[in-house]
Order: structure tokens, then C-alpha cells, then sequence
């Protein structure tokens, strides 16, 4: 089955080259997991990526997270890297850790799912039920050059180089969380039909780093909710032992008891592959809220957007915990990542409070926060010299006003704040 699961990555790839380049300002919008939350829960508009998310939760109750093993493009990039990393020699581990579970549960809720559900019953805005497949444009709310090559590097290939296996999919994507429920539920399943004889070539290549082995032989299916339905075992195992196969999927709980869906400690050590995975569950009381903090420190700044700020997070937290690394790498690596997030949650103190005063017309006092800002910030944001521009101009220091309108508009020249400035400025004059 592989080489119709790649043929449908390519033409994955060439759809997304067409609607980018070609079709960006046509009737169909971005597509992307995120527009079901922000503009369906948030807003009540049905566009193209709200409408892919309803079809991918309903087809993922029939067959699984087939949308995530055979058409995500961010999915077929880690397996490509995983392809070159083995290519080129390079074996390493795949960390098993219940990051897997809280990190993109946490993303998926606290960025998505809360905030929409909160705007939903608490904005003065009604919420309507529309559609409009075009809003919003495609690259609306997609990074830059800069960030978005980033992201594709950190979460594309250095978490598969440090954390293993489809590392993005496991540790952070909250879109993956999203599609656990239906996918417990699903019709087909990979299920065993044969013989099992332990020889565990189909643990050894799940992309996604399920002990396929240990749930056949005990639960006589992959019940784990993070199967991509990719069909790679079914393709590797030489008895034929495993079918991709239909069944009530009540009748598959039948018997099972909750601790069955806890981590069994008995996986992932058969001989045969015990060397290819490494566990840090004994560390998970400090990885699970060391991570989850420093990607909070790291969230909204240097334009980072959840995926990578805590993709970044995921792999430093588990390389200070993890014990294959030097003693003095390890607390190098902590000591950088702790003052770096002493030195985030300072910016986002002043962020805050300058916009608190600002909204307040207290402009001195938010005065001496925005140019916190603006002399610590490593980035130049545009923004920040128009606010305090507008500042200036309320207290009456106008030189001042003018040096950062200038500021500012050789950064955001076309923003609409300039003109509101350029305005107010030239009205002084006269």
C-alpha cells in the first residue's frame, strides 16, 4: 500500500503548490485545522478549512486518523526526513514520554478550543452561521519567510532528529489531539488475522512509534489513538498476520478495562526493538510542566506561533531529561533555556502593562514599558514605535512623537496607525 500512500502525498503536495500559487485569491480560502476553531467556533463561518476539519472528524470515525497517515503534508515531511536521517546512518531513539498526551492536549484546548468556546458565550457579537469559502486568503495567517522556514526545519526535521519518529506529531500537533476521540472510535482498525510470530518488524517500522507487537498480541488490534491508519505494519509483517479490517467498534472495548489504556510497562521492551526506543517517563513530572512553561514563554514572541514555540519546547525539555546526554550539556542547556524564559516573561510583563496603560490613556506610565520593549525586544516591531509615537503626542512632547512616527513608518509604512500619526502630526503643525 505504500506506494499509493506516497502517490497521495505528491498529489497532496502539488494541490497545496496549485491553491497557493495559482488559486490563492479564488473562491476557496486557506485551508488549515486551525479555521474550524477560530472562524467556525469563533465566528460561525464555514469556509474551506472548517469544512476539511468536519469531513476529516467524521471520515477518521470510519477508517481512523487516515487523514493524518496518508494526506498531511507536515506528517509526509518528518517521514521524508526520518528516510534521510536512515539514509545517511543516522539511528536516533525514539523518546517515549507522556509528552505525548499533555503537550498537544494543552496546545489544542488552551489555544483553540477554550478561547473559541469563551468568545463564543461572552462576545457582544452574535454569533451567525455562515458560508464563505474564500475567507480568509490563503496566507492570512500563515508566518513569513523567516518563521515558516524555521518551523519547517525545527518541526520537520530537528524534533525527528532528537525525539524520533514523527517527533512534531506525537509531542505538539494539537490537530493529531484532536482526532484521538474519533479515532478510538473507528470502524476499521489494523487487526490481527493471522499468526503472530514476535518477529516485531512492525513495531520497528511504524512511523508513528506504536508497539504494534504488544496490541495485536494483547488487545488482538492497534487500539493506540495515534495509528495514522498508514498500513506500514500490515505492509511489513512477512506472516500476513495483520488486516486492515471493518468491525463494530463497541464490540472492539468489549471486555477491556481501563487500565489497559494506561502505559504498560511490558511495551516497547521486547529484545527486538527495546534498543530502537528510549522511555523518560520516570522524568515526566519535570518534562511535563518544564515544557509546557517554556513554550509559554516562548508563545507570541520574535513571531513564533504555537507549533514552533513548542516544538522548540518539546525538544529542549526532553534533552534536559535526558540522561544520554552529558551531565554538563544538560545544565548548559537548562541554564540558557531558564534565563531565556526569565527573559520572555520580562517582555511579556511589559507588553502587557504598556497596553494596559495604553488602553487606560495613561500614556506616561506606559511610556517607560514600551521602550522596554522596543530596547530589549532583539526585533524591530513596527507597532510598538507608532504606540509610543501616540504617547508622546498625548503628553504634548511632539520631538519625541515625531522621531517614532519616523520609526515606525520606515518599518509599517502602509499601516493604518501611520496614517492615523502622519495625520495628527501634520494637523499640529499646523
Amino acid at each position: 500500500m505504500q506506494k499509493y500512500r506516497i502517490l497521495s502525498f505528491i498529489i497532496v503536495h502539488l494541490l497545496i503548490f496549485f491553491h497557493v500559487l495559482w488559486a490563492e485569491n479564488s473562491f476557496l480560502g486557506s485551508f488549515d485545522f486551525q479555521e474550524f476553531f477560530d472562524r467556525f467556533l469563533g465566528e460561525g463561518v464555514l469556509n474551506a478549512g472548517s469544512l476539511m476539519v468536519i469531513f476529516a472528524f467524521f471520515f477518521t470515525l470510519i477508517f481512523g486518523r487516515f487523514f493524518c497517515g496518508w494526506l498531511c503534508h507536515f506528517g509526509a515531511i518528518q517521514e521524508f526526513a526520518w528516510w534521510i536521517f536512515d539514509k545517511f546512518g543516522i539511528k536516533s531513539k525514539t523518546i517515549n514520554s507522556r509528552l505525548i498526551v499533555f503537550l498537544p492536549m494543552f496546545v489544542l484546548f488552551n489555544f483553540y478550543i477554550i478561547p473559541n468556546i469563551a468568545h463564543f458565550f461572552n462576545s457582544d457579537t452574535q454569533w451567525n452561521l455562515s458560508l464563505n469559502l474564500a475567507y480568509p486568503e490563503v496566507w492570512t495567517f500563515l508566518p513569513g519567510f523567516i518563521i515558516g522556514s524555521l518551523t519547517f526545519i525545527v518541526d520537520g526535521f530537528l524534533i525527528v532528529y532528537f525525539l524520533g519518529r514523527k517527533g512534531f506529531c506525537r509531542f505538539v500537533c494539537p490537530w493529531g489531539a484532536f482526532l484521538k476521540f474519533p479515532t478510538s472510535l473507528s470502524m476499521f482498525k489494523v487487526r490481527k488475522t493471522g499468526e503472530c510470530t514476535n518477529c516485531n518488524l512492525c513495531t520497528s517500522g511504524c512511523p508513528i512509534a506504536i508497539d504494534v507487537s504488544y496490541e495485536i498480541n494483547k488487545f488482538d488490534k492497534v487500539l493506540n489513538s495515534n495509528c495514522t491508519s498508514c498500513m506500514v505494519c500490515i505492509d511489513d509483517c512477512p506472516e500476513g498476520a495483520l488486516s486492515y479490517r471493518f468491525s463494530n467498534p463497541i464490540l472492539d472495548y468489549e471486555g477491556a478495562k481501563l487500565s489497559d489504556f494506561k502505559f504498560q510497562k511490558n511495551s516497547f521492551s521486547h529484545y527486538k526493538i527495546k534498543e530502537i526506543f528510549f522511555s523518560l517517563r520516570s522524568k515526566d513530572f519535570l518534562i511535563i510542566p518544564f515544557s509546557i512553561l517554556f513554550g509559554l514563554s516562548l508563545d507570541g514572541l520574535y513571531s513564533m506561533g504555537h507549533m514552533l514555540s513548542f516544538g522548540i519546547s518539546a525538544i529542549v525539555s526532553l534533552m534536559i531529561f535526558n540522561f544520554n546526554f552529558s551531565l554538563n550539556k544538560r545544565i548548559i542547556l537548562f541554564l540558557i533555556a531558564f534565563s531565556f524564559s526569565i527573559f520572555n516573561v520580562g517582555l511579556k510583563y511589559s507588553k502587557s502593562t504598556a497596553m494596559s496603560y495604553y488602553k487606560e490613556n495613561k500614556f506616561e506610565l506606559a511610556i517607560p514599558y514600551f521602550e522596554n520593549i522596543i530596547n530589549y525586544y532583539p526585533l524591530e516591531v513596527g507597532k510598538y514605535y507608532a504606540y509610543l509615537s501616540f504617547c508622546y503626542f498625548n503628553i504634548n512632547n511632539f520631538e519625541k512623537s515625531y522621531f517614532y512616527y519616523e520609526k515606525a513608518k520606515s518599518i509599517i509604512p502602509n499601516d493604518k496607525n501611520i496614517y492615523e500619526l502622519e495625520f495628527l502630526l501634520n494637523q499640529k503643525e499646523k
